[in-house]
């Protein structure tokens, strides 16, 4: 069973995620190497399968918002850690203001259980979706 570097993946799911579109990545079902590809690079080395050949070789990453572990993980540590701030959150990840998260973070204390939640979810998931897929994860 090929096996997948969980940061490569969840790195190439956030990529598909913040893509729009634009950005495909692909697990090889034989070597668990993860290749991402948009229209501005191509690798040369491993060019984009044709979609039979997908389908039998390659495996699609999804979008990191599809697994989970996109902004719904953010709006989920809300709702356990920081209750009062909820709305608050939701606007900042509206706006897309990471930083403001991160003084919101700072401001409560809560830096460290964010780290922890957020940890433990995506690699959970992601061990859940390698799983699903005949690949085996790797920390």
């Amino acid at each position: 069973m090929p096996t997948v570097n969980l940061d490569e993946l969840e790195q190439a799911a956030m990529n598909v995620e913040d893509g729009d579109g634009t950005v495909q990545a692909m697990v090889s079902r034989e070597t668990g190497i993860i290749h991402v590809l948009n229209e501005e690079y191509m690798d040369e080395e491993a060019p984009m399968p044709s979609t039979s050949e997908a389908d039998e070789r390659y495996v699609a990453v999804p979008p990191a918002g599809t697994l989970g572990i996109g902004d719904e993980l953010v709006l989920r540590f809300a709702a356990a850690h920081l209750a009062d701030d909820q709305a608050l959150v939701r606007d900042l990840f509206r706006d897309r203001d990471i930083e403001g998260f991160a003084r919101l973070l700072e401001e409560r204390g809560a830096g460290e259980a964010w780290e922890r939640f957020h940890e433990e979810a995506t690699r959970t998931t992601l061990r859940r979706w390698c799983e699903d897929n005949g690949l085996q994860a790797e920390d």
